[in-house]
């Protein structure tokens, strides 16, 4: 009897500690049980310890598999700017500090991203440019440092491209809120008719699908919750867009608001000045576009074939290459490509808001 006891107070031991690893507070064996009956018991808890483990186990190899889903839904830009902060945070904030504007920039721009991580991204998008116009070089088999220069000028085409991002993205987003303002303003009109309140109107449009117009009116409505005023939201637009169109609405809400009047009758109005405006400037760009089209036509056709016919022809008058094949292959792939994507953006701002 004595020896048998002595078998169980080892195997309650060895229980309590295997209870006490797998940290699960300490289930004692019952008494008055025979020895097998016993084992049996220590044999299930041995189990559900190491069920438990596995189990745990399990989750945190979903909560990492959904750590990393997250991590890849992220763009590929914000994580690039992540890793050059991480690793080069120094420099870009030295950087970071000497580029005045750039904060105002990206607020105007919408841009919901820090001037650090984005100076990362310039940083990120300049190397990229480098790399590639070097590969250009080497691939037009041009002389080692002619393709070291190129890489040293996609560097700087790329940074400088970066910096100036966020004030295309602003002009841009200007245009389409100038398109969409008379859509909007009928919005508000039928409204303010129908008794409803200029904030709740306001909360409306934001709330619908006109897509970078509702975007600042959401950034209004977003300001006022904040505990900006009406008049102070309203004028945080104004300067963000620093449109003249963007002042005129802005200008009659706010002189409505205080002096009283029908502001439904005047957005109407607003509206149709607007859209009679628009239509005065898609006549005269129609009327353009008609001789910049034959431009663009004779840059990107006739020109490179009368380049090649006088060459072919001067080459064969003097018995050798006028021209070597690498500088005409570089006139032929960037010169005529470079001059015909001038007259495209020419074209493209010559387009009426």
């Amino acid at each position: 009897m004595g020896i048998g006891q002595k078998i169980t107070e080892i195997f309650e031991k060895i229980g309590e500690k295997t209870l006490e690893i797998g940290e699960k507070p300490i289930r004692r064996i019952p008494q008055r049980k025979t020895i097998q009956e016993r084992l049996q018991l220590l044999k299930k808890m041995q189990e559900e310890v190491e069920k438990e483990r596995k189990e745990e186990k399990e989750r945190e190899i979903e909560e990492l598999v959904e750590w990393r889903e997250k991590e890849l839904q992220k763009p590929f830009s914000e994580r690039l700017a992540e890793a050059i902060l991480k690793y080069f945070s120094g420099p870009v904030r030295s950087l970071t500090k000497s580029l005045k504007g750039l904060e105002y920039d990206l607020y105007r721009a919408n841009i919901r991203m820090s001037k650090d991580k984005y100076v990362a991204l310039m940083i990120g998008v300049s190397i990229f440019a480098s790399i590639f116009t070097f590969l250009i070089g080497m691939l037009l088999m041009l002389p080692i440092d002619i393709s070291v220069l190129l890489g040293l000028l996609g560097f700087i085409g790329g940074f400088l491209y970066m910096r100036n991002y966020p004030k295309v993205v602003w002009r841009n987003r200007v245009i389409e809120v100038e398109r969409a303002m008379p859509y909007v303003l009928r919005h508000l009109a039928s409204l303010l008719s129908a008794g409803v309140g200029i904030a709740e109107a306001i909360l409306s449009v934001a709330n619908s699908d006109y897509g970078v117009i509702s975007e600042e009116f959401e950034l209004i409505v977003r300001d006022m919750r904040s505990g900006a005023s009406f008049e102070e939201a309203l004028t945080r637009f104004e300067e963000r867009m620093a449109s003249e169109n963007v002042s005129r609405v802005v200008k009659q809400i706010l002189r409505a608001v205080k002096f009283g009047g029908n502001l439904s009758g005047i957005l109407y109005k607003l509206a149709e000045d607007f859209s009679f405006e628009y239509r005065m400037k898609l006549v005269e760009y129609v009327q353009k576009i008609n001789g910049l089209a034959f431009i663009y036509m004779f840059i990107s056709v006739v020109m490179p074939t009368m380049l090649v016919v006088a060459i072919l022809a001067a080459s064969i008058m003097a018995k050798t290459l006028v021209i070597p094949v690498q500088g005409l292959a570089v006139i032929l792939l960037f010169g005529f490509p470079a001059m015909a994507f001038l007259m495209v953006v020419m074209i493209k701002r010559s387009e009426p808001r």
